[in-house]
């Protein structure tokens, strides 16, 4: 009997612990269906947070890839770790092809003297911009360390293409100096062409009173000279004069045709050829058409001048502006003179539109700086690129009209 009741409580407590055991279990799989609700959970919030970082990278990679400025990244051994595409048009190097090399592969054609002390000695950093030339192009660059809290990690370069920027300033300042000349170039004209006048009206009279031939000559060639120093002073008045503009509109291929159909005589068309590209849209421009004649016809003249006895060619292009925005409300056009020349020495590049600046023994130095004032006149820009021996061309910018 004692035996049959000791089992019976065996079996009971053998009963509750089943019973202790199933609800130890029962809570332990809430508890795990709860763990597993927090891990689907934060994993959702994981790929939440990791694809909203990935479109947050892939955002600033469109960022960077859109800016006009370069970004070059390099780390603490000065190895390129980012080159965005607008550096990759600057220094003309794919990001493929220099990703992870050192600097030194961007500039291989360049005197490591130009490029090693602003971006290995840092030069152009706390704010100051350092000036390279590279592949005909004016950069700024603009350094600046990375840091992570108090640490170095690397450095990152901005760099900006300031060429045309550089090619405006010079003009601005050409065209204070020509304004300033301009004042003291009239003023000197009239009181010179005030005596001139009368050299050349006594000189007549004596002209008429003289019988000798051999004293008929010397007055001869004093009143020719007296002409040809009153032309140029005609020519002088004619680059202060601040001429009223004619405007109407005018269809720029259409005047460029006239005006070498005007020119054609002067072309030998058995030594010289003349390659005419323009672009696809007829582009309108407002001018005064004979002011614009006059300044286009010195270039053509100037153009043919500077072909040997063998000939050569002459170019005329015109194009939209690289980067111009058609719709912006001062839209260009490019025009573009070229020839095959003797071309201009470098030395003399700069003082090309200085007046009576003149290469030639007979020209009067006011041709280029009459060009300039038009072209001025006009709201436009010119510049000149030339390589003595190659050839020369001319880059005029005139605003479009709608």
């Amino acid at each position: 009997m004692n035996d049959i009741t000791s089992l019976q409580k065996s079996f009971e407590g053998f009963n509750q612990a089943t019973l202790h055991i199933q609800q130890a279990f029962a809570s332990l799989e809430k508890k795990f269906d709860s763990l597993n609700r927090e891990l689907e959970e934060k994993n959702e919030e994981l790929l939440r947070t990791l694809s909203e970082k990935e479109e947050m990278k892939s955002y600033l990679q469109n960022i960077l890839e859109s800016l006009t400025n370069g970004v070059l990244v390099t780390n603490l051994e000065d190895e390129i770790q980012v080159l965005n595409h607008a550096s990759e048009g600057f220094l003309g190097k794919p990001q493929g092809e220099v990703i992870g090399k050192h600097l030194r592969v961007l500039f291989r054609d360049l005197p490591s003297s130009e490029w090693m002390d602003i971006f290995l000695n840092k030069s152009c950093q706390k704010g100051r911009g350092a000036r390279l030339t590279f592949k005909d192009r004016l950069l700024e660059i603009t350094g600046s360390p990375i840091k992570s809290g108090e640490r170095k990690t690397g450095t990152v370069f901005i760099l900006r293409d300031i060429t045309r920027i550089e090619k405006l300033e010079g003009m601005a300042k050409r065209s204070e100096k020509f304004t300033a000349l301009g004042e003291m170039a009239a003023n000197i004209a009239h009181e010179i062409r005030n005596p001139l006048g009368s050299i050349e009206l006594y000189a007549s009279l004596l002209m008429k009173e003289l019988k000798g031939v051999r004293e008929k000559d010397r007055i001869s060639r004093i009143i020719s000279s007296v002409k040809k120093m009153d032309n140029k002073i005609s020519n002088l008045l004619l680059f202060t004069k601040n001429r009223n503009l004619i405007l109407q509109r005018i269809p720029l291929h259409n005047f460029l045709n006239e005006l070498l159909g005007f020119c054609e005589p002067m072309i030998d068309r058995d030594k010289i050829f003349v390659n005419v590209a323009y672009a696809e849209e007829e582009p309108w421009i407002e001018g005064d058409v004979e002011m614009l004649k006059q300044a286009f016809f010195n270039l053509i003249l100037n153009a043919l001048q500077s072909l040997d006895a063998k000939g050569g060619s002459i170019g005329f292009e015109t194009s939209y502006p690289p980067g111009q925005d058609q719709e912006t409300d001062e839209p260009f056009i490019e025009i573009k003179i070229s020839d095959s020349g003797s071309g201009i020495p470098r030395a003399m590049l700069a003082r090309i539109f200085d007046p009576f600046f003149t290469t030639r023994e007979e020209g009067s130095g006011l041709g280029l700086a009459i060009v300039h004032n038009i072209i001025e006149m006009h709201r436009g820009y010119i510049s000149v690129e030339s390589v003595e021996g190659k050839g020369t061309v001319v880059q005029i910018l005139l605003p479009l009209v709608k």
